[in-house]
């Protein structure tokens, strides 16, 4: 039994980063090659950008990257470097971008615009059939696609935990988390899921998985709407053997910069309950309108370390039942740039559970301290 749930997780947690044409650099002694002294120059580019075909990233710190964005979004841009591998800047620490090829961005209030483009100077300029030039506050996004998918679009992370004992008291602890999204100029896909298995002295003391699935679109840099939410979730020693949630929504970012960022949304939901067993006489499926509320907060403590917090509340009928939350809060230390050490606290509840055939009615609360490695691909 043990081996199985491992392995199954396992798999699961396994399985699931110009307007260039034109454009010259040239030293105080015309030539391609800058001067010693040009390089701590603002003005100087590499000789390869608008010429190689790549995307070039200047850091604030003088130093150039040059490779393939994945996406600029939410104050981040993730890059993808043949030396450095995937890289996640965060905006603060960027000075100018340089696009090798054509991408599709999208300003606040505008449809998105096709073409090469410059982020300099707090301006984004988009050299294209329609050329426009506008501050960096009204930019929502950029990709190197827009409306067909591309594999540069996605990205994600994986983290897996792992704690046997042996001895006096065996214990084998597993919790895994994955999250695959694919992002547009004005929209994001998201898919995650959350396992956690726990074996002590060959009895089950944890076993539940969560996956999701949302779909938001920008309507503008705080407003966004939600067309797809949907939650498979089950619960073995909650006595829920399967739990599906699906509707709609709408979001607000109430702080949307860099290092800080916190956003909530809501909607109308109905829901689906299987229960594992049930006293005789009751039914074991429910279903239910629900309405489900959502908050993510995300804070940049150190230039490494960041505290995460998310939280979802449900609403349903008392059968059903009545109230469900999840919160989850993670303090994310980035080891090197593609490698993380998550430590996190997961609460979740359930206000009426339903009683089960042996007449026992399960803890309303579990909770969970995990610790994990995390790799972003």
């Amino acid at each position: 039994m043990v081996t199985s749930n491992f392995t199954a997780r396992l798999g699961l947690a396994v399985a699931l980063v110009l307007l260039a044409t034109g454009l010259r650099a040239a030293d105080s002694n015309g030539t391609n090659a800058p001067a010693p002294e040009a390089i701590t120059n603002t003005s100087w580019v590499p000789p390869g950008v608008g010429r190689d075909g790549a995307d070039w990233v200047e850091l604030k710190s003088g130093e150039w990257l040059r490779g393939r964005i994945k996406y600029i979004q939410n104050k981040e841009v993730e890059f993808d470097s043949d030396e450095l591998e995937e890289l996640t800047l965060k905006f603060k620490n960027v000075r100018r971008v340089y696009t090798g090829h054509r991408v599709f961005t999208r300003f606040e209030g505008r449809d998105p615009v096709y073409g090469t483009a410059i982020i300099s100077n707090k301006v984004v300029m988009v050299d294209g059939p329609n050329p426009l030039s506008l501050p960096l506050d009204q930019l929502v996004g950029m990709t190197p696609s827009g409306k067909k998918s591309s594999i540069r679009d996605w990205s994600g992370k994986a983290t897996v935990g792992i704690s046997l004992q042996s001895g006096n008291n065996s214990q084998t602890t597993f919790s895994s988390s994955a999250e695959l999204a694919r992002r547009t100029p004005n929209t994001t896909l998201l898919l995650d899921y959350l396992g956690n298995y726990s074996q002590a002295n060959k009895i089950e003391t944890a076993n539940n998985d969560r996956g999701n699935a949302t779909y938001d679109i920008r309507l503008t840099r705080a407003w966004f709407v939600r067309p797809l939410y949907a939650e498979c979730y089950h619960d073995s020693l909650a006595n829920l053997s399967l739990r599906l949630t699906g509707g709609v929504g709408a979001g607000y970012h109430i702080f949307d910069r860099t290092g800080l960022e916190w956003w909530v949304a809501g909607g109308p939901n109905y829901q689906y309950t299987q229960f594992q067993t049930v006293e005789a006489d009751q039914p074991d499926t429910r279903t239910t309108p629900a309405a489900v509320l959502e908050s993510n907060f995300k804070f940049d403590i150190t230039r490494r370390l960041t505290f995460i917090q998310t939280w979802q509340s449900t609403f349903t009928s008392k059968e059903s039942g009545q109230y469900t939350h999840h919160a989850v809060a993670t303090l994310e230390f980035e080891i090197k740039r593609h490698l993380n050490l998550d430590v996190s606290f997961i609460w979740d509840y359930l206000q009426n559970p339903q009683t089960r055939s042996d007449g026992i009615i399960p803890e309303k609360s579990d909770r969970y301290l995990t610790v994990g490695l995390g790799v972003r691909f």
